[in-house]
């Protein structure tokens, strides 16, 4: 009898172990996403050794492009539940970065951020500093899709360093699945963020749009300083590139940056010293305006 009931509480702890998510969605492997490292690595490896990827320098002299000519999607305008905007966010998104050789311990390795597609043959957005590749020796500049396929990023297409803004064009053996563009966004909008920052891959926030900004500097705040957009669904490190959607499943922008900002606190140690610590009052998420990339195409 004991055995009959344990044999069918088991049964049952399998059932809803099986039905925890809808049909369809996927439990993220943590830690490295679809793809372990060593995998993407072997994969970008062998596109470098055909001559399939551009190097640190040959991107770099790409920079001076400030436009180029995409047919864009037009924007949505019927709404989508979460799960939709979910769906069309991942489906759209993909890690850009580069294949690099570590000084410290000798061995290739690839360093990614965020990006999604503009147009399904291969236009992708993502931001210039993703480009930059500082410090990095023996760059080769790569995407990666949901699948963990490593793919070519063929050319810089358009950036304005200025902005961060920046679009590539990626060589995929199938049609991309893009996002539109649409720059009619207002403080107080819902907005949705699929990215993998701090080795979270395909993390979905929520949060609306906070204010739109600019530095400022007297009489140079216009030539200096871009204007920017907070919003509060949350990203981090890993993040940059990544879309922010409203919820037609439009861009209304994408991941810049993230700051944590605070207070000094006066503290005592166990010693009986006393130091400052830093106290996190809130955190700042920068984000480039849809706006911005489009300044980028010429229709």
């Amino acid at each position: 009898m004991k055995r009959t009931m344990l044999a069918s509480l088991f049964a049952l702890g399998a059932a809803l172990a099986a039905c925890a998510q809808s049909p369809g969605v996927p439990v993220v492997r943590q830690g490295h996403g679809s793809v372990p490292e060593p995998d993407l690595v072997a994969q970008a490896e062998k596109l470098r050794d055909a001559g399939q990827l551009l190097n640190l320098e040959d991107v770099k002299h790409q920079f001076g492009k400030s436009s180029c000519r995409l047919d864009l999607p037009p924007p949505g305008k019927q709404p989508l539940s979460g799960s939709e905007i979910w769906s069309r966010a991942r489906e759209a998104h993909l890690r850009v970065g580069y294949l690099y050789y570590c000084t410290v311990c000798k061995k290739m390795h690839v360093q990614l951020a965020g990006g999604y597609a503009l147009t399904a043959d291969g236009a992708v957005a993502t931001c210039l500093h993703v480009l930059q590749g500082k410090d990095l020796k023996e760059g080769r500049l790569v995407a990666v899709n949901a699948a963990g396929v490593v793919l070519p990023v063929t050319e810089v297409l358009a950036c304005d360093k200025l902005t961060d803004a920046c679009i590539v064009r990626v060589r995929s053996g199938a049609p991309l699945r893009p996002l539109a563009l649409d720059a009619d966004i207002t403080p107080g909008d819902d907005v949705w963020c699929y990215s993998d920052p701090v080795g979270q891959p395909g993390y979905f926030s929520h949060g609306i749009v906070n204010r739109f900004y600019q530095e400022w500097d007297a009489r140079e705040a216009g030539p200096k300083h871009p204007s920017r957009m907070n919003v509060s669904s949350d990203w981090g490190p890993g993040s940059s590139g990544a879309a922010v959607l409203d919820h037609f499943g439009n861009a209304v922008g994408q991941v810049r940056a993230i700051s944590a900002h605070g207070s000094n606190l006066p503290s005592e140690t166990a010693s009986g010293a006393n130091h400052t610590v830093v106290e996190t009052v809130i955190v700042i998420h920068d984000a480039i305006r849809a706006a911005d990339v489009l300044a980028l195409v010429k229709h």
